[in-house]
């Protein structure tokens, strides 16, 4: 008993559960209200454990943090098992029931969803570089002697847009390629829409199938939208718990000028869906957060497809083809966060450790680069990452700059995905709209 008593953080998780388990019978709160309260729940007892572990025996400290982690990937895991079926049905079923010029209609799709997502990370790029001369970042660092070498290679442009084509469809699905994945549903949509108006009875059949099966992923995307909360939790519990304040110290102006950088580029995304959708910002934000919320504590764009997909269609009214397609695309290429802001602070961070000035070319030559590289790095694991390769190495700067910031990379990262995600749901109600 006296045990149990010295060791009683072991019960604060389970007692959470069950404390958001009871929430969801209280008719007044609904699914958001408990996804926020489980986020102040993750991070207080995250901040909790990280007081209390010195002061524990080795087994319930790893007895906790194992908890978080089974609970945490779970709920991961099942997010990645809906984003095969949910992209494949989502997509085939929407071209299956489009009556009006289907191949007009893909071909403005895709070609405004790059441009719009390619000019907003270059403008996110902007945003970045901007907000780091200001506030002087890295102008009190030096370079590490042994940084990080990048664990995957970007092998160009044109290799990378090769890769995109769903040359095996089954290699595309298990290397998550969602790209390749959207390509081919699309293709193989659009094949059965004019069999269905060629030959209507060889077609129907499919078309019963495809919307059987799609409306059966929705009902599993629901059960496994309901267990958000507990996965906030979790998550953000781990994240607190293992971070905790000491490695923000070291490198503080760096984090707060990257989530500045990140809240001047999401205002961005709201002043577009104002003047062009007629949408406020309240209003938007109030249909959004939840997205954005799974977002910021997943990390996994990929992740929050299925929600994103949900919200784009259910709350915003957008069409099914646009709700699937352009989150799809937006998350592996065109990331304004990812592929914009990141590199573009350590490019403003390595030349102040260098004493070099910034001049208008280098501003204008990394809006490029940027850009170019949000489009050919898709499908590559470590975005963020291989996009500050490309980068740095374009400028001629060294990639040791990394290792400065990795410390604090887990919790820029909940912020970097979060934007990346609003910039898609940006983009498929902007260009949504003049194709209704």
């Amino acid at each position: 008993m006296l045990t149990l008593l010295n060791n009683w953080p072991i019960l604060l998780f389970p007692a959470s559960l069950l404390f958001l388990f009871s929430l969801e019978k209280v008719e007044r709160l609904g699914s958001n209200s408990r996804i926020f309260i489980s986020l102040v729940l993750g991070l207080a007892g995250g901040a909790l454990f990280n007081y209390c572990q010195p002061h524990l025996n080795a087994f319930t400290a790893h007895f906790i943090t194992q908890s978080l982690v089974l609970v945490s990937e779970t709920y991961l895991d099942l997010l990645k098992m809906l984003v095969l079926p949910l992209v494949l049905t989502s997509i085939i079923h929407a071209f299956v029931h489009m009556s009006d010029h289907p191949v007009e209609i893909i071909g403005k799709l895709i070609s405004r969803s790059v441009a719009l997502l390619l000019l907003m990370t270059a403008l996110a790029s902007a945003i970045a570089m901007g907000v780091g001369l200001y506030m002087h970042v890295g102008s009190q660092l030096s370079l590490p002697l042994d940084g990080p070498l990048p664990t995957h290679t970007y092998t160009g442009l044109v290799d990378t847009l090769l890769a995109m084509l769903p040359s095996n469809p089954v290699a595309a699905m298990s290397n998550e390629n969602t790209v390749a994945i959207a390509i081919f549903a699309s293709l193989l949509g659009l094949s059965a829409l004019q069999i269905c108006k060629k030959a209507p009875a060889e077609g129907e059949g499919f078309k019963k199938f495809i919307s059987s099966t799609f409306h059966v992923v929705k009902q599993l995307t629901r059960l496994v939208i309901r267990t958000t909360p507990y996965g906030v939790l979790a998550l953000l519990a781990h994240v607190s718990a293992t971070q905790g304040l000491n490695t923000l110290f070291g490198i503080a102006n760096y984090f707060v000028a990257i989530f500045i950088a990140m809240f001047l580029v999401i205002l961005m995304h709201l002043t577009l869906i104002a003047v062009f959708a007629k949408i406020s910002p309240w209003t938007y934000l109030k249909k959004a957060y939840p997205a954005l919320l799974v977002a910021f504590t997943t990390r996994s764009s990929f992740g929050t497809l299925p929600l994103t997909e949900e919200i784009l269609r259910d709350r915003f009214g957008r069409s099914q083809l646009a709700s699937s397609f352009v989150p799809s695309m937006g998350a592996t290429l065109g990331m304004n966060a990812c592929a914009g802001v990141f590199p573009a602070i350590l490019v403003v961070m390595a030349l102040a450790i260098l004493h070099q000035p910034m001049t208008l070319s280098i501003f204008l030559t990394v809006m490029f680069i940027n850009t170019i590289a949000s489009l050919g790095i898709s499908g590559i694991p470590g975005t963020a990452f291989i996009a500050a390769t490309v980068t740095l190495s374009a400028m001629g700067l060294p990639y040791a700059v990394v290792g400065l910031v990795q410390g604090v990379d887990s919790l820029v990262d909940m912020g970097r995905t979060a934007t990346n995600v609003n910039g898609t749901m940006t983009a498929a109600i902007l260009v949504d709209k003049p194709l209704k």
